[in-house]
């Protein structure tokens, strides 16, 4: 009997032992389970944070081109209507992290806001219409734009009218171009005190010469109008500041 016995209690200690193992099995794959589950949350709300964080960048950005439609994606937008302005999510994240590609690039966004007024401003006075305009900066900060333009006076002409006004228009600007080229230096000396008008003569030069309309810019073209903008803003200051001179000076005046 106590043989029997003893054989019994082994019996009972193996199928614990057992159990045990299976136990504490369970819970090793439990707690991987768990780990697993507590580092995809925190992957996730790190995401969460980083998407929060630039959506919220991209909110104080739509504030420097208020005439536009500012958006956030990896493309120009297609649409053959409206304006926009995309803005690449990887360069906005090293806009973030990185002082000056943060501030070159708000000062290319606040390009756009120039540009945008300043190609309305010059298709009106023109006989022009924008139909849609869309820009475009890349994840190495470099832009794009496309633009339809329709001209509203050529669509009223019959088309022999139309056909004359457009050779008119060739020889008038081959004209021009044979008065820069024999006065090339005085001309760059007189455009570089004024670079708002090479903005605007580069703009002209791309609606005359647009086939249906269609206009394209890049990053150079984008530099000048940038330039144009820091210079109306000097002087915008420098206006300012004359007549807080001014001002101040007057109330001197009245106190003596």
């Amino acid at each position: 009997m106590a043989m029997e016995i003893t054989n019994n209690y082994n019996a009972y200690e193996n199928v614990y032992a057992t159990q045990k193992q299976q136990t504490e099995k369970k819970q090793a794959a439990s707690g991987r389970e768990t780990s697993e589950t507590a580092a995809v949350q925190k992957n996730s709300e790190a995401g969460n944070d980083k998407a929060k964080s630039v959506a919220g960048y991209a909110k104080e950005l739509e504030k420097l081109v208020p005439s536009v439609e500012f958006r956030v994606g990896n493309a120009c937008v297609s649409a053959q209507s409206g304006k926009s302005l995309t803005v690449d999510p990887k360069l906005l994240e090293k806009m973030q992290n990185d002082p000056k590609t943060k501030k070159d690039m708000e000062d290319m966004i606040k390009g756009v806001e120039s540009m945008s007024k300043l190609a309305e401003s010059l298709t009106k006075a023109s006989g022009w219409t924008i139909v849609y305009q869309h820009s475009y900066i890349d994840e190495n900060g470099k832009y794009h734009c496309r633009m339809q333009t329709r001209n509203d006076g050529m669509l009223k002409l019959s088309d022999k009218l139309r056909e004359e006004r457009k050779k008119n228009s060739e020889k008038l600007l081959e004209k021009t171009k044979e008065k820069v080229a024999e006065k090339e230096k005085e001309l760059e000396e007189a455009l570089e005190e004024n670079k708002m008008e090479t903005a605007e003569q580069m703009l002209l030069e791309k609606l005359e010469n647009s086939e249906n309309g269609e206009i394209y810019l890049d990053d150079d073209d984008m530099q000048k109008v940038i330039e144009a903008a820091r210079e109306q803003e000097e002087k915008e200051a420098v206006k300012k500041q004359g007549n807080h001179a001014n001002s101040v000076g007057a109330n001197l005046d009245l106190q003596i």
